[in-house]
């Protein structure tokens, strides 16, 4: 039998939530309203890929519909333990014994689809049955279908599974639910499948709490007019998390009539219409925009400066958000404010914040040659239980314009001390051959993943990065991007454009650079060995660095 490990903390469940907007200075807590969370939704996940067959864990699951609903769909919102804010359906018979449920347990399916369950309503009309022997899903693996059914596991006090019966909600006029006390649950509501002789293949997913209730929040969609034919456009933004930035590329679409313009993954990834303007090659998006996409969210751009309230939490303050659009490379590009963070944000309609990425860009691929974007958000830190150099690093398929590049065709390089370093098998144990040039998205599975590489070296100063990006046999190359251990980052143009590679560009606006040997003797050009670069800055502010020159 095999025992469960809960991770459970207090939930609320606020449903059919009124219409409102976030208010300027609105508070968050980043870890606890998004990155735990989804944290505790993926350590859900592995627990239950624990009590799974290699069949369950390697198969493919999808909604099926039990039956077809009788009555009228009526909107409603779904929640359970992890969120409270998706999409669903209800309807009823006409003799009111029935209740047709749809989408449930949505987590499970990659892609959703509507798919109804039906539940029995006791004859006292105070709950409502859900049969455990009607398949809502159905599980394809090695070649065979099994089907998918809804149980409730029972749990002892320790939270080994003691058995499995139908679940039952209550019935509270028009809402139903189930509930269970989180920190100490009795049951899990899950899925179960079972192989052609009725064996045990696994379980998959499972909440402690469920509810279904009347959807009032607002109806102002956003929809696309009526014959709109959307192209196809791909989005790229970066997701904040507990382990980790996660960057996402994602396939979707854009319409443009005239000056209307509609994009539908502009929701940091859930589908739903947000509706802009254009003016000249500007595109302006006004926040509290209402879309759907199976979650019922608010559409609102915010921005942070950093600061924070007196309890230590970010401030955040709802914006509009532009973008620069070019029409020639079908690019769309945000535009930024020096000392603020731009984020495109989704929030529940009582102000909740749900959602939120950043560094978005949308975009048709380019097929022309184009100069690789710099590599951005550097840091240099230090492993003293491996002793090995860490590098971290955003590197974006995009060009210096804007434009979506072909990822296949992007790669990069690293620099140690301002070198471009050589990537060698004694060091990086996974390669079998030396590697200068490193494709985009490449991994060892060791010391390289994509924006972060371990480096056993005994460094001086720095490491750096610099994008290259092929097309048609012409080769661009960004700026050499290196940052040092006190996360001091360096800007310098390419050295493949320019041989000697000292013309420092920093933040500041450089109005002199003079190359001296190591003796202080001034030079015409840097020469083999120690060179010192000194660089002198408009506002008279002097920077001075050691390069080393093979």
């Amino acid at each position: 039998m095999k025992k469960f490990l809960l991770l459970v903390a207090a939930a609320t469940l606020t449903l059919g939530a009124t219409a409102a907007t976030p208010k300027i200075g609105q508070q968050i807590k980043t870890q606890e309203s998004i990155q735990v969370r989804k944290a505790e939704q993926a350590l859900a996940g592995k627990l239950v890929a624990d009590v799974k067959s290699e069949k369950a864990q390697t198969g493919a699951l999808r909604a099926k519909s039990a039956v077809t609903p009788e009555g009228t769909p009526v909107a409603y919102v779904f929640s359970d333990y992890y969120d409270v804010c998706d999409a669903v359906s209800v309807s009823k018979s006409e003799d009111g014994s029935k209740v047709y449920f749809s989408n449930m347990f949505p987590y499970t399916f990659a892609y959703p689809q509507e798919a109804w369950v039906q539940g029995n309503v006791s004859t006292d009309g105070t709950s409502v049955t859900i049969p455990s022997d009607v398949a809502i899903a159905e599980l394809e693996a090695e070649g065979v279908s099994y089907p998918v059914y809804p149980v409730e596991m029972l749990l002892d006090e320790e939270g080994y599974i003691t058995g499995v019966q139908e679940i039952v909600f209550v019935k509270d006029g028009d809402k139903y639910y189930v509930d269970d006390d989180p920190d100490a649950p009795a049951h899990l509501l899950g899925l179960c499948a079972l192989d052609e002789n009725g064996e045990f293949l696994g379980y998959f997913d499972y909440t402690y709490l469920m509810a279904y209730e009347p959807y009032t929040g607002r109806t102002d969609l956003v929809e696309l007019p009526e014959g709109a034919q959307p192209e196809e456009y791909t989005y790229m933004y970066v997701i904040p998390g507990l382990f980790g930035d996660t960057q996402y590329i994602l396939p979707g679409q854009v319409y443009m009539n005239g000056n209307d313009v509609y994009m539908n993954l502009l929701a940091t990834g859930y589908e739903g219409w947000v509706k802009g303007t254009k003016d000249g090659d500007k595109v302006t998006f006004h926040g509290d925009q209402f879309m759907n996409g199976g979650h019922y969210l608010v559409f609102q751009p915010f921005y942070t400066d950093g600061t924070s309230d007196e309890e230590g939490y970010l401030m955040i303050y709802p914006c509009d958000v532009v973008f620069n659009y070019n029409a020639e490379k079908n690019s769309f590009v945000p535009v930024t404010e020096e000392g603020k963070d731009l984020y495109m944000g989704t929030f529940l309609q009582d102000g909740g914040l749900y959602n939120y990425a950043y560094d978005y860009l949308i975009g048709k691929v380019y097929d022309g040659p184009a100069v690789p974007a710099d590599p951005r958000n550097l840091s240099m830190s230090w492993s003293e239980k491996y002793g090995q150099y860490i590098l971290s690093y955003s590197l974006l398929p995009v060009g210096s314009e804007g434009e979506m590049l072909k990822m296949e065709n992007l790669a990069y390089y690293i620099y140690l001390d301002g070198e471009q370093y050589t990537l060698t098998p004694d060091v990086f144990v996974e390669l079998t051959e030396d590697m200068d040039l490193i494709p985009y998205g490449f991994t060892d599975d060791w010391d390289i993943t994509d924006g972060e590489i371990w480096i056993a070296e005994p460094l001086a100063s720095s490491l750096g990065v610099q994008a290259v990006y092929t097309v048609d046999d012409v080769t661009n190359y960004s700026n050499v991007v290196s940052v040092d251990i006190e996360g001091n980052v360096t800007t310098v143009p390419a050295p493949q454009l320019n041989p000697d590679g000292i013309s420092n560009v920093t933040a500041k606006q450089i109005t002199s650079v003079a190359i001296y040997d190591a003796e202080g003797r001034k030079l015409d050009a840097a020469q083999k060995g120690v060179n010192v670069v000194k660089m002198v800055a408009a506002d008279g502010s002097v920077k001075t660095v050691k390069m080393f020159k093979k």
